[in-house]
């Protein structure tokens, strides 16, 4: 066998060797996206939209901006009454949720992250100057976001 016929052999072997070890990250990904996925649409969306019809009562406009996805990010933001221009908004606060899934030790030491492992799934809650909370996602339910949302809120229009 010629050596060049060695190399593209060990290439070949290497290649299924390790396309198990590929699906079984790729699996823990897509089990980490699917429940990211669901968290936001059954108690994410659910605590914005509350939220949503209950500020708009008060005469302020909210918008609710979510990624691309509807998986990563949703954010909330209240627009004060317009004083002079009515087509004029003028952000009042702003609150996001952002999410993110990883392995326990990859950001640090990825040589050391298992990968058989699920991932972790968390999500931090972010104000317009930086973030304020992490949660697992196992953690958060609808009525502690709208809980943290109205604490930061009344924060920030009494300061």
């Amino acid at each position: 066998m010629n050596m060049w016929e060695q190399k593209l052999r060990d290439i070949f072997q290497t290649e299924k060797k390790n396309s198990g070890e590929r699906s079984m990250q790729e699996m823990n990904v897509r089990f980490a996206e699917l429940n990211m996925r669901d968290f936001f649409k059954h108690v994410v969306f659910p605590a914005y939209d509350g939220l949503k019809k209950e500020i708009e009562k008060y005469g302020r406009t909210v918008k609710v901006n979510v990624d691309g996805t509807g998986m990563n990010s949703a954010s909330l933001t209240v627009y004060a009454p317009p004083d002079k221009k009515p087509d004029e908004q003028v952000e009042e606060f702003y609150f996001e949720i952002r999410g993110r899934a990883y392995q326990k030790a990859g950001f640090a030491f990825p040589q050391h992250a298992d990968e058989e492992q699920p991932r972790i799934r968390k999500v931090e809650i972010l104000l317009r100057h930086g973030p304020i909370h992490e949660y697992d996602i196992e953690n958060l339910t609808r009525e502690d976001i709208i809980e943290c949302f109205v604490a930061e809120y009344s924060k920030w229009i009494n300061y």
